[in-house]
């Protein structure tokens, strides 16, 4: 697929690439009822996400902010539903689509979702009506509980396929950070923050399981 960049003006156009980000505009929900952007959120934020198929709506949360780039661009694909919601994703970034030639839900990289596979809405699998390349400011990758996120009402993965393995052997491999988590907002309470906040860049925690969990996790 080719990529175009509009410019009114000749200048040179900076971007990542082979980033796992979300773009930051786009909305969860929470459960008190409000919409919050990626952006903005922040580490106990209360969230919905869905279970692999989309039959369930799951109480979840953030537990940490993996990367966190407000100032820098990357190159996104949006996938446009035929019910015009909308998901922005860089390329290696995974989601769970429906893949109507194998009658099966697969968690594949956003680069390689097709016009032909069905986007996870709750109760639903949604035709894609346009895929878009577009380049857009601020990429972030939030952690959560389940290893979904839920948005703009559309089911996404948290994980990427810059780790070289599954989102599910990921999600396992996350556990102790999860466990750390749980564990010490129960001490300490739910305004305790377990880890060091990163204004910008990569946290030091994926940036250490990116390191290693290919070589460990090797089948």
């Amino acid at each position: 697929m080719p990529i175009r960049v509009a410019q009114t003006q000749r200048k040179e156009v900076k971007f990542v690439l082979g980033s796992g980000c979300f773009y930051g505009g786009d909305l969860v929900h929470l459960i008190d009822g409000g919409k919050r952007s990626i952006s903005k959120l922040k580490v106990g934020d209360p969230i919905w996400s869905l279970n692999l198929d989309g039959n369930g709506i799951i109480e979840d949360e953030i537990v940490l902010m993996m990367h966190n780039e407000a100032n820098k661009s990357a190159l996104f694909y949006t996938f446009t539903t035929s019910d015009c919601n909308e998901v922005s994703l860089t390329d290696s970034h995974n989601i769970p689509v429906y893949c109507w030639n194998k009658n099966k839900i697969e968690i594949i990289l956003a680069s390689k979702v097709t016009i032909n596979d069905r986007l996870i809405m709750y109760g639903k699998k949604v035709e894609i009506k346009n895929i878009s390349i577009n380049i857009r400011q601020g990429f972030y990758s939030p952690l959560t509980v389940t290893g979904y996120l839920f948005v703009n009402n559309i089911s996404t993965s948290v994980f990427s396929d810059n780790y070289k393995v599954s989102s599910s052997t990921v999600q396992f491999v996350f556990t102790p950070i999860r466990i750390y988590y749980h564990l010490m907002r129960w001490i300490y309470g739910n305004e305790y923050i377990p880890f060091a906040h990163i204004q910008q860049g990569l946290h030091p925690i994926p940036a250490f399981y990116k390191k290693n969990i290919k070589h460990n996790f090797d089948f």
